[in-house]
């Protein structure tokens, strides 16, 4: 299993670095900009591996509330079995299992250093009355003590800076605690 997880660990960097090229140029900025914003070579790839067993009662219990993931971004393998949900509009709506496909969602960290202009994906996850459901997302994170704020090329008097500028670790602190940021 280690040596799967080492493999799938390489081949996630190039997709990561794709991720966030798009992502910078989308912006208007050159590629790799957002990346380096948000840590560079010193990115936290942090790997989870979530287990939901079947619940006799799905219409009572959730696998996950609904949040925002901390990380700029989270890359997710799921299994098969339905249960993960985002959030557009105050609607919720299925994320529909493509086999192959990985998941991405936009975390704060993303939202704050576009300020704004990519927004944090709001979801949760559903437990399953009969099947298991499995996820492996990756959160790639900032080292807790990288400075993230919005990217000084996407604030001017015209566009204000919408967060604050402050440590990763700080950020998650605050978040975890629930005190404003």
């Amino acid at each position: 299993a280690r040596a799967v997880n080492e493999e799938y660990t390489k081949q996630l960097h190039g997709v990561v670095n794709k991720l966030y090229d798009s992502l910078s140029l989308g912006l208007g900025l050159k590629a790799g900009e957002l990346r380096e914003a948000l840590g560079g070579d010193e990115l936290v790839y942090l790997m989870k591996i979530n287990y939901y067993p079947p619940c006799p009662r799905p219409d009572l219990a959730l696998g996950v509330v609904a949040h925002t993931d901390m990380s700029s971004l989270t890359i997710l393998v799921p299994n098969d079995v339905q249960g993960l949900q985002a959030c557009r509009d105050g609607q919720w709506y299925d994320v529909k299992y493509i086999p192959n496909a990985l998941v991405i969602h936009i975390g704060d960290q993303m939202e704050i250093v576009s300020n704004g202009i990519y927004k944090s994906v709001l979801h949760r996850t559903t437990v399953n009355k009969d099947k298991t459901r499995m996820s492996w997302p990756v959160f790639l994170e900032p080292p807790a003590d990288h400075v993230v704020g919005p990217h000084p090329k996407l604030v001017g008097d015209k566009n204000p800076a919408k967060y604050k500028t402050k440590k990763f670790g700080d950020y998650c602190y605050c978040k975890l605690n629930k005190i404003p940021q």
